[in-house]
Parts: C-alpha cells; structure tokens; sequence
C-alpha cells in the first residue's frame, strides 16, 4: 500500500533541482560524472528507458529502493535482535522526513543507503556467530565486495564503509579468525572491480571528481562558523524527528560503552554508525553539512534504538517516548509530502523547490516561440535552472549552465561541446542564487545583450521566487575583444 501511495504522489509533484540535473545524467550516460559515481544516473536511465521520461519513472528506482530498504532494515533488527526489532525498525525509518521523502525523490543516497544497509546485514553473517566456521562463508565476504562496490558506485560517502566493515572484522573474534583467510582480500578486490568504473572515468579526466571532492571541498572551508553548528543540528532533527534524534545520539553513546565491554552486535552497530556521525559533527562548524550527507551513519542507529526501546517496553515513559517519537517524525514528514499540494501549508518559499518549475518553463517557451527558429539556447543559471528547464520546455533541449557563462556549471562544464557558438540564448536566473558579476559576464559572452520581464512563479497563489531573463545574441564560450552593440532594455537595466 505504501509503495502504491508514494507512487501516485511521485507523479503530482514537480521534480526537486537535484532530481532534474540527475535525469541530465542520464542523457549524457557516462562511466562517471564530476560530483557523483554513476549508479544514481544509471538506474534512472534503465527506468526512463523502460517506461519513458515521467516523474513517476524518474522516481521509481528511489520507491522500490525504500521498499528494498525497508525488508532490509527489517532483516537486520531480526538478525542481531529479534522480529519486533526490526518491524520497529522499519517502521521508524519510514516515519522519518530522511528515509520517507527520500522514498520518492531520486537522489544518490537511493542506491548509496540500500546498499549500505544490505552489506551492514552481511557483515552480521560473516562477523558474529552462527555455528559455521569462517571458511565456510567464504562467498558472503564476495556478496560483501560486491555491495560495498555498489556503495562506492553511488556516492563517495560509501569510502567510510570498506574501513567500517575492516574495524568490525578487527574487533570481533570471528572476523579476526576470516581476516586470516583469502576471502576478505579477494572480497577488497572485487570491490575495486565494481568501483572500477569511476577510476577509469577519472583517470581520463584528469581526477577532476577526487579534487572536486577533495581540494574542491577544502577551498570553501573558510574558519570556524558556529552558526553552521546550528543549521547542522536543526536539520538532523527535521530530518529524523526532533525526539528520535536525541534518542539516536544518545544510543550511539550506549552503542561504544557496549562496545568497549565485549558486545560483538554493538561493535557491529557501532562501526556502522559512530565514525560517520563524529564526523559529519566536527565538520559543521567548518563546512555546511547537507540532512542527507548523514543519513547511513542512522542505519545501525536506528537498529539499536528499536532495539533498546523493546528491550525497556515494560516502562510506560519508554512506550510514550517511542511513539511520540515516531509520530513527530510521521508528521513532519506528512507536511513535507503535502507542502506542494497544499499551498495554505506554512512554508518558507525560498526554500521550496519543487513548485513553478512548469510556470517558468511556459514563460521561457513563450519567449522561444517568439524569437523564431531556430530557438535559441536556454542557459540556467545555475545547474538548478538549467535542469528543470530542460525537463520542463516541451522539446526538452540541450541546456547550459553556468559554464556557459565563464562559471562553475558542475557535470555541464563537460557538455559545453554540444553547444554551437554564435547561437543566440535565452538566459534564466534565479533571484534565490547570487548574480555576482552578471552585467559583466553577459557582456563577456555575448554580442548584445536585452533583459526580458522578469518571471515570478507560485505555490498556488503564494509567490515562490523570481527569475530574471535576457536575450544573448550570438553567444560564445571565451571573452573576445570586440565592440558589442547593447541592444535597448525591455522590463528593466541591464
């Protein structure tokens, strides 16, 4: 039934930015991209080209994903605790605004968390005891290669897995005992084997997504910013419920003292969970952590809360605290599924942004019809725009990004190639993005230049943001030196 409902809702409401850009993946199918393993793109490109380009088959991969997640989930608690376990499990995740909208909207952390679960409930065979000796498990640790390989192939946090997994088999007897056979290092093998695509990519382009990720990612490291500390914070707790995340943070110190005091399934949890969450902390006062950036280190979390607040149910205040704890969480992530069905829903606009991407793309396609044929190139910017316009105009064209522009257009720098210069282009800004230098970097790249009515697009009947538009007559990729004419303004100063 849940499945049935997160599938009529994903075809109701418009694509998030991430979602289109990562269906601009799919058009250009690679090995890799700049700022992402390909896994993401891959199973949306399987699904668009089974069922064709609709939001519903856009978002199919991350539906069935959830349903995946949740037998996963549910298999884990059973495994290490009991049933009731893991239907608590289960059903906490799916009561959260992190794993329940994340059911339906497609993102790299769909295949990263799926496969991250799954290798947490392998390692449960090949690390505790379950009668058999580790050389007959051989194949599980290959099974285990295998969805970490995955895990990497989805998204660069799965880097913390292969060392959470190693950790584990470090600190328990029986994963001690397989470290002194082939299979774990054979296992690492075929990791790399799987991972193999984004090496390969990356080897061809210069390394361009470990310096993205690396050097890229330091650059806008700036010096201590308490303000970042509370943005962390207060995320975490919208995106899991307020109550479960203190009561995941206070597991995961429940979590090390069993740890420290010889439980093997509190290792196991404990390496699946604490590494990532200390970090992701100590880096938000340096660096703006994103609510999903976190989202694998609360698997094994999860688990051991169920697992605690079964353990105590004979006390009424823990029933209380559990229940309440779901239920906030249900009805957070209630709001988030409503809020762009339901416009007389509080929310702050500038941070809606999954509403008026059509009305945009009308406004800009009316604009296109008018300039004649050939239309002229659509340049969003920012990757955001210049997503959803693709998506949304019609004939659903090759855009362009910032890159076009002289910036930073991520995956868009490496299509610049399908651009022709000396075409003409429609230029789309979002007021809710910096214009920094815009005057200037219209002048550097086009030969005249006109601003168009500005476009301001709703949330029923509540305005959402607004976006600036100009003409760009025989745009080109690099500054020349060369008189431009300026064409008169038209709907404000350009």
């Amino acid at each position: 039934m849940l499945v049935l409902v997160r599938m009529l809702y994903a075809g109701q409401v418009e694509l998030a930015p991430q979602e289109a850009y990562y269906w601009q993946y799919t058009r250009h199918l690679d090995l890799s991209y700049l700022d992402h393993p390909p896994m993401c793109a891959w199973w949306m490109a399987l699904s668009v080209r089974l069922l064709g380009d609709s939001q519903l088959a856009l978002r199919l991969p991350a539906i069935l994903s959830s349903a995946l997640l949740g037998g996963v989930l549910y298999s884990l608690g059973k495994r290490l605790y009991s049933p009731a376990v893991g239907v608590l499990t289960a059903v906490a995740a799916n009561a959260t605004v992190l794993f329940g909208l994340g059911a339906v909207v497609m993102t790299p952390d769909v295949p990263l968390v799926l496969f991250w679960a799954a290798a947490l409930r392998v390692l449960c065979e090949v690390v505790l005891p379950d009668g058999q000796g580790p050389g007959r498990l051989g194949w599980r640790w290959y099974l285990l290669g295998v969805f970490c390989g995955g895990a990497l192939l989805s998204k660069y946090t799965a880097a913390l897995l292969p060392l959470q997994v190693l950790g584990t088999a470090l600190v328990t007897r029986r994963g001690r005992e397989a470290l002194r056979t082939p299979h774990p290092y054979a296992a690492c093998l075929l990791m790399f084997a799987v991972f193999s695509p984004v090496l390969l990519w990356n080897h061809a382009h210069a390394w361009a997504s470990f310096a993205f990720q690396t050097t890229g990612r330091a650059r806008t490291v700036d010096g201590f910013h308490g303000y970042l500390v509370g943005r962390y914070l207060g995320l975490q707790a919208v995106a899991v419920g307020p109550l479960l995340y203190l009561a995941l943070l206070l597991t995961a110190g429940v979590l090390v003292r069993q740890a420290w005091r010889g439980d093997d399934r509190a290792r196991l949890l404990a390496f699946a969970s604490v590494p990532g969450l200390a970090l992701f902390t100590l880096v938000s006062p340096l660096h703006w952590v994103k609510m999903n950036w976190v989202a694998p280190a609360y698997l094994g979390l999860m688990v051991a809360a169920a697992a605690g607040a079964w353990a105590l149910r004979e006390h009424r205040a823990v029933r209380g605290y559990a229940a309440l704890s779901v239920g906030v969480g249900a009805v957070l992530m209630t709001g988030m599924y409503l809020m762009p069905l339901c416009p007389w829903i509080p929310f702050r606009e500038r941070d809606n942004l999954v509403s008026g991407w059509h009305e945009l793309a009308e406004a800009v396609q009316r604009h296109r019809e008018a300039a004649g044929t050939p239309a002229p190139m659509v340049v969003g910017w920012g990757y955001k725009t210049a997503s959803e316009l693709a998506y949304y105009l019609p004939d659903h064209p090759e855009t362009q990004s910032d890159s076009a522009l002289g910036g930073d257009g991520l995956a868009y720098g490496f299509w610049l190639d399908r651009v022709r210069p000396g075409a003409d282009a429609l230029i789309v800004a979002d007021l809710r993005q910096p214009l920094r230098d815009a005057a200037a970097r219209l002048d550097a790249h086009c030969a005249a230049v006109r601003e168009l009515p500005s476009v301001t697009v709703h949330r029923g009947e509540r305005p959402v943001t607004t976006f600036r538009l100009w003409t760009c007559q025989r745009w080109h990729a690099r500054p020349e030196v060369a008189a431009r004419q300026t064409l008169p303004a038209s709907g404000g100063a350009r």
